[in-house]
């Protein structure tokens, strides 16, 4: 009886077929919602029951839209108007999950939707989300279902997803009129027990940011109620928390610059004595010669220049958001200057690496920002404006 050669089981077809690729099944509702029909169909109870309890899919969401234009949105008035009102439905709800899906689809979908561009920005996007009748009670309801839950969410998640569904509308929409609805609505209350509650304190960083975007809002155009505020606050319990925010957002925009070229003085060494009094040859005579320095996460250092100046000229990095509040927190408010300056470092456990003064970080940061702010317009941006903020503590 004839037996099979070696290895043919590995040439049959069965063997060899790639295994098929599977999609989230919330995918295939994104696609069914965006289809480019020439008469939308309102989508039933049924599909939106199944669409709030599947998890999200950011890139099946972005891909359904991605392609699209400004333009080519406008003409999906419908499936986006329902997407979004259906949305702050659920969410006004607090259902769980359904409403934290709720709030997850709203930041990645309203991401998606601000960054496009527009004919007439304003009304463009007014129409997209939910059309000129209904905005006002859409995004009412909207703007107090975040407050909300940032004040009383039932849980540091939900109030989380809260804090960041409001930034991604706020910077997504600040050259438009939606930013109006929160200064109408003050949300400073709800983001100041976000960032003084031990529960949620750790996650203070967006809603600093968030506060800083909304006081920066028409400031020069109107009486903007959150400068008011900035002015006016005197709880130190929360001060001291958006200080020491602001110091470990600052030492760790500073890592980054680290990381391309550690500029750490060299410590005192056998070979550093040898090379100061001249007699470095024998360093290369015993082997002893120091290689080529690394950078602080490991990594030899690029040789490569121009490699170097684009990574330097891409710094500071996301966090850096976090100055342009302090800016406005310390022109405003004595008080947060003093503490600022004042604060003293969290005391580290016994063994582990000591804690700098935020201030410290702060000022170690603006060396850095400084030093590479000729590489671009963004850089020179952030060396002044934290300059100026080093004057107004001085003054």
């Amino acid at each position: 009886m004839a037996t099979e050669p070696p290895g043919s089981l590995m040439a049959s077809p069965l063997v060899q077929q790639e295994r098929p690729s599977f999609q989230p099944k919330i995918v295939s509702l994104y696609q069914q919602l965006f289809k480019d029909d020439d008469e939308y169909t309102p989508r039933s109870e049924g599909f939106w029951t199944e669409f709030f309890l599947l998890k999200p899919h950011a890139p099946g969401l972005n891909a359904a839209r991605q392609p699209l234009s400004g333009d080519d949105l406008l003409h999906l008035q419908p499936q986006t108007r329902q997407l979004f009102t259906r949305s702050v439905a659920v969410a006004k709800k607090k259902e769980s999950p359904a409403d934290e899906i709720a709030l997850e689809t709203i930041a990645i979908f309203l991401g998606q939707i601000l960054s496009k561009r527009y004919t007439n920005l304003s009304s463009d996007i007014i129409a997209i989300l939910a059309g000129l009748d209904n905005i006002d009670a859409v995004f009412t309801d909207f703007v107090a279902v975040l407050d909300g839950n940032i004040r009383n969410g039932k849980t540091a998640e939900v109030r989380y997803k809260s804090v960041h569904a409001a930034l991604v509308t706020t910077c997504g929409a600040f050259n438009t009129g939606l930013l109006s609805y929160f200064t109408h609505r003050d949300l400073f209350p709800a983001l100041m027990k976000f960032i003084n509650d031990p529960a949620t304190s750790s996650m203070s960083f967006e809603a600093f940011v968030l506060l800083s975007v909304l006081a920066n809002y028409n400031k020069f155009e109107i009486q903007n109620p959150y400068q008011l505020r900035l002015a006016d606050f005197v709880n130190e319990a929360s001060i001291k928390q958006i200080v020491y925010t602001i110091g470990a957002a600052s030492a760790r925009c500073r890592e980054d610059y680290i990381a391309i070229q550690d500029d750490a003085p060299e410590g005192w060494s056998f070979g550093s004595v040898l090379s100061l009094m001249g007699l470095g040859g024998i360093l290369a005579a015993t082997g002893l010669a120091k290689s080529r320095p690394a950078s602080s996460n490991g990594q030899k250092i690029d040789p490569d220049v121009d490699a170097v100046k684009q990574s330097f000229a891409e710094l500071p990095g996301p966090r850096a958001a976090i100055l342009l509040g302090t800016y406005d927190f310390v022109n405003a408010n004595k008080l947060f200057a003093f503490t600022f300056i004042s604060s003293r470092p969290i005391s580290a456990a016994e063994g582990s690496p000591k804690i700098e003064p935020p201030f410290a970080a702060y000022i170690s940061l603006t060396s850095y920002i400084s030093h590479h702010a000729h590489r671009t317009a963004r850089s020179s941006l952030y060396a002044r404006l934290n300059l100026l903020t080093i004057r107004s503590v001085d003054g």
